[in-house]
Formats: structure tokens, sequence, C-alpha cells
């Protein structure tokens, strides 16, 4: 299992309180801290974010950001960078965003050499007025990570599986986990209150990622506390973490 800290909201949370929420995160024994961008409330630059935070604390480091904003290509020259900055610990969680946009981006991360003809998406565009032009683009510079863990904010399970990239869904008590797609585990976007064993429940003996919602760094440390070790260890001995 895999518990991250957030989506911390861009748009509400001063520089401080992220700072403070990150070294809470690792107190706590939290795997990553995320943040959340926000464009309709005018809070960008989820990846910048990330960084950041990055450069205060050991662990993980995830940005959830408003993919239908970007152009794929330049959302993945800002992943890549954001990865090579934080040492290859960056996570991605995409909202929004076609079908098209998502292979893509996909493909870009993956550093090959590559020629894209989408419905409204063609990498390199060749435009008559550029020419001459190269016949494949790849990107430059590559991020730190071999493959960046991705997950994907509705859009369909179907299509997480195809590109390779996690799905994910806001828990509800009694659904499931999303099954793994690619490499990664089911996301479950869970509320700060939720019990470790409705997780454990959702997660049906399967890996699973759970990112814990909080806004101050005592709720952080109370989630810890109730979730790291049953979650981890099933048979945890709940008087340790009474302690």
């Amino acid at each position: 299992m895999r518990i991250g800290l957030g989506p911390i909201s861009l748009a509400r949370a001063s520089r401080s309180q992220l700072e403070a929420l990150a070294h809470a995160a690792v107190a706590a024994s939290f795997d990553a801290i995320w943040v959340a961008e926000s464009r309709d409330a005018r809070a960008g630059g989820g990846l910048g974010a990330a960084a950041m935070l990055a450069q205060l604390v050991p662990i993980r480091v995830g940005a959830a950001v408003d993919f239908g904003a970007y152009h794929p290509l330049y959302l993945a020259e800002d992943i890549a960078v954001a990865d090579l900055t934080s040492s290859g610990r960056i996570e991605v969680l995409l909202r929004g965003g076609s079908e098209e946009q998502v292979r893509l981006l996909v493909e870009a991360l993956s550093g090959a050499h590559m020629r894209f003809d989408g419905e409204s998406l063609h990498v390199p565009a060749r435009l008559d007025d550029n020419q001459p032009s190269p016949q494949r683009l790849a990107l430059n510079p590559r991020p730190a990570q071999p493959v960046v863990p991705i997950w994907l904010e509705g859009g369909g399970a179907q299509l997480a599986t195809q590109v390779g990239v996690g799905f994910a869904v806001r828990w509800r008590k009694g659904i499931p986990a999303p099954a793994p797609a690619g490499r990664w585990p089911g996301m479950l976007l869970c509320p700060g209150d939720v019990a470790a064993d409705d997780l454990l429940d959702a997660a049906g003996g399967a890996a699973a990622y759970f990112v814990v919602d909080a806004s101050s760094a005592e709720e952080a440390a109370s989630a810890g506390r109730r979730l790291a070790g049953p979650l981890r260890m099933p048979e945890f001995p709940e008087w340790v973490s009474q302690q």
C-alpha cells in the first residue's frame, strides 16, 4: 500500500502552509505529498509547486494538473523539468483532457523520436511556412525517471489501461479501488477522516494508492497515526498508534 497526503489546493494554501504540510507528511510516514492546481481559480503551477517541495523533503511529490489547459508537449516539458529538479520523484494526476491529448503526452514522455497524427494534434506540425522540418521529434530534456508515474482521473479505465497509466477515482464508502493499470496501482482520492478498515476493504487484498486530504499539519499527523501502520501492516497493533 502507498499513502500520499493531499492533493493540497494551491488556490487556498499559502507557501508556508504547503511547507508545513510537506514536513508533516514526512513526520507522519506518508510516501508522498501532493498539490493540486485550479485554473478556474487562477491557481496554476502545480508542477512548479511540487518541484519546490521536493527541495524541502525527501519523499515523492505529486501534482494534480488541469490537463485540458495545456498542450500535451508543453506539459511533457514541464513534467520532465520538474522530474529532473526533484531527482526523479515527480508523480502526476491528470484531470480533464481528451484521449488524444493523453496518448500524445505518454508518447512524448517515453523519450522516443515520434510522429503523431491525431484528429487535431500533429507532431511535428510540418506547416508549410516552417519547412524544411524534421519528420520526427523527441522530448528534450527527458525526465529523470524511465517512466513517470501518471494517473488519470476521469477519461475511463479502459484508456488508462491502453496507454499504461494508472486510474484514479474519488473514494466513496463501499466502492473498490480501481484495478492496476500498466505498472501503477489504482488510486483513491480520500477525505481526511477516512478509516483504515474502509481503505483495506476497498483495496480487497490488492495493492492500492491512497491520497488522503488534510488542511493542516495537525490533520496530517492525525491521519498518519490512524492510517500508516494499519495500511502497511494490517496486523499492526493498535496500541502502537496510540503512543
